[in-house]
């Protein structure tokens, strides 16, 4: 029985190759060749350590926008606006408005040297560069004389007066008083003089530039001041009524009162005086009204 197929290349009961012829003496093999060794197992791989958590990276900028900017700024909120407490209008001699201050501040100077914001009359020669002042205590309006050599005038409708008081008329100033004491006999014999009427006032005109012109004596009682007539007169003032004004002589006092002249009767602001919505001032030659805010 043949135990070697046509295909095996050697002999399975002695291992020697097919059509080989065998050395003699040459004995079969004790035992098969030993198989060739294997390759060793491979290492397990060693355990891998866990890689720490990788620290969160932040997200990249914004890449800017061609031809967009930023946004800007939201603007401030607007101030509150201020709220006028008061106005003050200049009047021309036509009756017309010409220029208008509003008050808003506790004080508003008045002259030729102040901030355009407050009453600035910077053409007027006889006002000087702090005139006045206008101030607010509590709600009442004053208005205070700077000590001008010109003065604060305000106008009236009838009012008492003090010995000095001056008075604007027109283009009068005046200056109300009480008559001089007589001069001490010095001589014997009396002064020989015109008749005293019983005169106990007084009325000095005062000039450009300080000085005294005509005085006019005053009668106990009523004496008229106009254009025309009466007791004080001034015929070519253009500005003076013909009836404008009285001034009353009495016991120890002395008074003025507006005849509803056409350009009004003005007294000397002594320090300080109270002001009203439709009252008058005279400054320099420029009459200010005060009006409501």
């Amino acid at each position: 029985m043949t135990l070697n197929a046509a295909t095996f290349k050697f002999c399975a009961r002695c291992g020697t190759p097919r059509g080989a012829t065998a050395a003699p003496g040459a004995s079969a093999p004790k035992s098969a060749a030993a198989p060739a060794k294997s390759a060793p197992p491979p290492k397990p791989p060693a355990p891998v350590r866990p890689a720490a958590p990788a620290r969160p990276v932040p997200p990249p900028p914004p890449k800017p926008v061609t031809g967009q900017s930023r946004p800007p700024p939201a603007p401030p909120k607007p101030a509150a606006p201020v709220r006028p407490r008061a106005r003050v209008s200049a009047i021309a001699r036509d009756g017309s408005r010409s220029a208008d201050f509003v008050l808003v501040k506790d004080e508003t100077r008045v002259g030729r040297d102040v901030e355009p914001t407050e009453v600035k009359l910077d053409k007027d020669p006889f006002i000087a560069p702090v005139h006045a002042v206008f101030r607010f205590e509590g709600p009442q309006l004053v208005v205070q004389d700077s000590g001008t050599a010109n003065g604060v005038f305000l106008w009236l409708k009838e009012r008492t007066l003090e010995s000095g008081d001056e008075l604007r008329i027109g283009r009068q100033r005046l200056r109300i008083e009480w008559m001089p004491d007589e001069p001490e006999q010095l001589a014997d014999q009396p002064v020989w003089g015109s008749p005293n009427p019983g005169y106990v006032a007084r009325v000095v005109q005062i000039l450009e530039g300080g000085g005294e012109g005509d005085v006019y004596p005053l009668k106990p009682g009523e004496n008229l001041v106009g254009r025309g007539t009466g007791d004080v007169s001034f015929p070519n003032d253009g500005y003076v009524s013909s009836k404008h004004a009285s001034i009353t002589v009495g016991e120890g006092s002395l008074a003025v009162k507006d005849l509803g002249s056409a350009n009004g009767t003005f007294v000397r602001v002594n320090g300080q005086a109270a002001v009203t919505a439709g009252d008058l001032l005279l400054v320099g030659e420029q009459i200010l009204r005060i009006d409501p805010a």
